[in-house]
Parts: C-alpha cells; sequence; structure tokens
C-alpha cells in the first residue's frame, strides 16, 4: 500500500467555521491537529453569518470560501456531525478540492434559503464571530 492510499483511508474535513484553529470548537475536536490546507478556494457555495454563526449554502457559481482541511479520524467526524447537527441542521458533502487534489468532506446548511449576513469575501473571523 502506498503512503498517499494510506494517507486517504483517514477522512479529510475542510472547515470554515468555528472548528478553525483559533476557535472554541477547534480545541474540542481538533486540537493539536495543524491543517494540511489553509487558505482560500471557489466552491459553488455562499457564506452567511447568522447569530455568530457561518453557514454555507447552495449557490449557482463558484464563491471564494476560506478554509481549513484536516485529517481526522472516523471517531472525530462522527462527534463533528452531532456538533453541526447532522442530519437536521447541518448535512456533511463531499467536495473534490482542487487545491489539493483530494475529496474532502464538508458541512453545509440544510436550509435551502439563505438568511443572516452575507459574507462576501467568504471568510469568518473573530470579528464576525462578535
Amino acid at each position: 500500500m502506498s503512503e498517499n492510499s494510506t494517507q486517504s483511508s483517514q477522512p479529510l474535513l475542510a472547515v470554515y467555521g468555528t472548528l478553525k484553529e483559533g476557535f472554541s470548537n477547534y480545541f474540542y475536536y481538533l486540537h493539536p491537529k495543524k491543517p494540511i490546507f489553509s487558505g482560500k478556494t471557489l466552491l459553488p457555495y455562499k457564506m452567511y453569518l447568522k447569530k455568530g454563526i457561518p453557514a454555507l449554502y447552495p449557490a449557482e457559481k463558484l464563491h471564494p470560501i476560506v478554509i481549513e482541511v484536516f485529517t481526522i479520524s472516523e471517531k472525530t467526524l462522527k462527534k463533528i456531525d452531532r456538533l453541526e447537527g447532522v442530519p437536521y441542521f447541518y448535512k456533511r458533502v463531499k467536495i473534490f478540492l482542487e487545491e489539493i487534489q483530494q475529496e474532502v468532506f464538508l458541512y453545509v446548511i440544510t436550509n435551502k434559503k439563505p438568511s443572516g449576513l452575507l459574507l462576501e469575501e467568504g471568510n469568518f473571523t473573530i470579528q464576525a464571530f462578535d
């Protein structure tokens, strides 16, 4: 078995909100892991902020979204599913991320109608959280 196939056996998770480094949920679920990718990507989603919580809504065009990608265990993935309220509040989808040439999991909102403040740059920051 090659090194790449070993790596791909563990789930990859793209995060864009409170699971990013520096936010509280990172410390509970992902610490001390470091992202294998951190930066802006283009995805067919728009980011909205409501009550301090970011959510991705499906969009017809590609939009910039700032993400961090972590290699995690199945156990951690299940814990984060519970945090995200899967399948009622968020759903977990698989997308192909060009920047790392791999499929990753991503949480998107289940409600199809966007609400809240549109974050046009797709970047959830500590300022957005306040």
